[in-house]
């Protein structure tokens, strides 16, 4: 049998793995109005598919180094996540080196990098029980969004604590200074409630009768609904995110389930996106990371 450092090798490039495909799945979806796909760049004139895919590949070792250091893990969660940032500059940099300078997937790195790593720490307890990488049971879903609120804690003000005396702030910090928003820091400290509450138990229901393509695309217009997402406020103000979520609201009260008729809906959505410049890439985010637990969980 594999020692303890191969088979957490093993498994960390297993993570990883199931890592990169949620960010791929996330990037040929289409269509997702506003956002880059597989036929066009919607609100993004700097990027388009190729730039995504160039990124994607680039984060694969950092995904692994994610992954191990929770497999690896045996002090406090707070200090993993201080562990793991450096992790994250660098993936930063790869997808800097990959993309040309464009920014593609930096909030992703943020929230892949600390699931990744807290379901490398739920998953120690199996590493030398199971030879083949197991399917993660509901509970352990549990205990991985439990791990990173406690990873988390304090995250936002400990981050934000000292903006008064920076002199150049980034997007996240205007916002949270001129609105209060916590953005993605604030989403993880909450333990990601949307995904919990909302969307995980939608997954479930394994619909058989729908194309996967649809079935995320419906999980992307929940979120669209309902997430403070920071790059529409950005963009355009309370007024855009509002805009978005009541756009979105509409479309799941209009399609109950949505079927390959409400295509051509999401497509007319896209072209209104692009003419007002907006982009809900925190949903986004948030879809790849309903992916990639759906691939721990084996639901598809």
């Amino acid at each position: 049998m594999e020692n303890r450092n191969e088979q957490q090798q093993k498994w960390a490039r297993q993570l990883a793995i199931y890592a990169e495909q949620a960010v791929l799945y996330e990037a040929v979806l289409f269509p997702k109005p506003g956002l880059v796909d597989a036929q066009n760049s919607g609100s993004h004139s700097d990027m388009d598919i190729y730039t995504f895919l160039n990124s994607a590949t680039g984060l694969v070792e950092g995904f692994y180094e994610f992954a191990l250091m929770g497999l690896n893990w045996q002090g406090e969660a707070k200090k993993l996540f201080q562990a793991i940032r450096p992790i994250g500059i660098t993936a930063e940099k790869e997808m800097f080196k990959e993309t040309k300078g464009i920014n593609t997937h930096k909030g992703i790195i943020f929230s892949l990098g600390i699931f990744l790593a807290a379901a490398g720490k739920v998953l120690q307890a199996k590493i030398m029980k199971e030879k083949n990488f197991p399917v993660i049971e509901p509970n352990e879903r549990e205990a991985i969004f439990i791990y990173i609120k406690e990873m988390t804690a304090g995250l936002v003000s400990n981050d934000f604590k000292y903006l008064h005396l920076k002199e150049h702030l980034t997007h996240g910090e205007k916002l949270y200074l001129k609105y209060g928003f916590t953005g993605i820091r604030g989403e993880a400290e909450a333990g990601y409630p949307i995904l919990q509450q909302e969307i995980l138990p939608m997954m479930k229901i394994n619909d058989k009768d729908r194309t996967f393509s649809l079935q995320l695309l419906e999980i992307l217009f929940y979120l669209m609904a309902s997430v403070e997402d920071s790059n529409l406020v950005h963009r355009g103000g309370m007024e855009a995110l509002l805009f978005v979520q009541e756009e979105a609201k509409k479309l799941l009260k209009e399609e109950k389930k949505f079927k390959p008729t409400t295509i051509p809906k999401i497509e007319r959505l896209n072209q209104l996106f692009m003419e007002k410049n907006l982009s809900p890439g925190g949903s986004a985010d948030l879809l790849i990371i309903v992916i990639f637990l759906g691939k721990l969980e084996a639901l598809f």
